[in-house]
């Protein structure tokens, strides 16, 4: 039990630092790829001082976590740029129905009734707050940020896949953004700004932060679990751009609030009530 409390307080870690993506990704004027480039090259150094290395083990689980790992990168730093950050992270969180059913049809790993349960009512709140545009969200981000909670779910699926490291492939799919940084020779938001750099590597810290975090995690705890508990980034996410980003007043309307509430209280019950499913995916 020792071992799955030190994995949730990891996943906790990694969550809070992923929560402050939302304010410094709107707070920067710069374009999503000349962001994403940026943020992930200073989490590839980063990770590989943590690691003590920079080098990975490739495996086909590593491939498939690092290209989940990319294209979740990519999707949210469009999404928040089309839609209120609000929006985007609540909706990138339908990732756990995905790996619920990602473990059921390639793990064997039936659900539990609870763990259905806990799936449809999470699609519920999505889908409300899809439906309220959570106070005026574009539907371009909307559905992008719909497409990254299926990345995201391959994250936390594939650290149960045969000779895969979740260190590795996280830092491998960060590395495979790099190369978009170089879209800021062409991006004329670009600037020299000390503030506006001072945020980007601030992004990066928060990025190579959350992945170490719930790389080390994931070890401990199931993917469902995993994921299920980092629902504490949806919660923080819009608070930090309420309260250092006031004049963006993204307010959201009341269906996206009863929505974001059904997916929190649910993650948050299923998080406390028990872990039954804990040694089902440990393969």
């Amino acid at each position: 039990m020792k071992k799955t409390y030190l994995g949730a307080i990891q996943v906790a870690l990694g969550a809070t630092f992923w929560s402050f993506a939302g304010v410094l990704g709107k707070w920067l004027s710069w374009n999503a790829l000349t962001i994403n480039g940026v943020r992930s090259l200073v989490a590839v150094i980063l990770l590989g001082i943590a690691r003590g290395s920079f080098r990975v083990r490739l495996s086909r689980g590593t491939l498939l976590g690092a290209l989940g790992v990319m294209l979740t990168s990519a999707l949210y730093m469009a999404a928040i740029k089309l839609t209120t950050s609000a929006n985007a992270i609540v909706l990138q969180y339908a990732a756990p129905a995905f790996v619920i059913l990602f473990c059921w049809l390639f793990y064997g790993q039936k659900p539990s009734l609870r763990s259905v349960i806990t799936a449809a009512l999470i699609m519920l709140g999505v889908v409300l707050c899809f439906a309220d545009k959570m106070g005026g969200g574009r539907l371009t981000g909307n559905i992008l940020a719909i497409l990254s909670a299926v990345t995201f779910a391959l994250v936390f699926f594939c650290a149960r896949m045969p000779d895969t490291n979740p260190g590795d492939y996280s830092y491998l799919g960060l590395l495979m953004c790099v190369p978009s940084a170089l879209f800021g020779f062409f991006d004329p938001a670009m600037s020299a700004q000390p503030a506006q750099w001072l945020a980007a590597v601030g992004l990066g810290v928060c990025l190579a932060g959350g992945y170490y975090f719930i790389s080390a995690a994931m070890g401990k705890v199931s993917p469902i679990f995993a994921v299920l508990l980092s629902n504490l980034e949806p919660v923080l996410n819009p608070i930090w751009v309420a309260l250092f980003l006031p004049q963006l007043g993204e307010k959201p309307g009341g269906l996206a609030l009863v929505g974001s509430a059904i997916v929190l209280v649910t993650a948050a019950v299923y998080s406390l009530t028990g872990d039954r499913e804990q040694g089902a995916g440990k393969r």
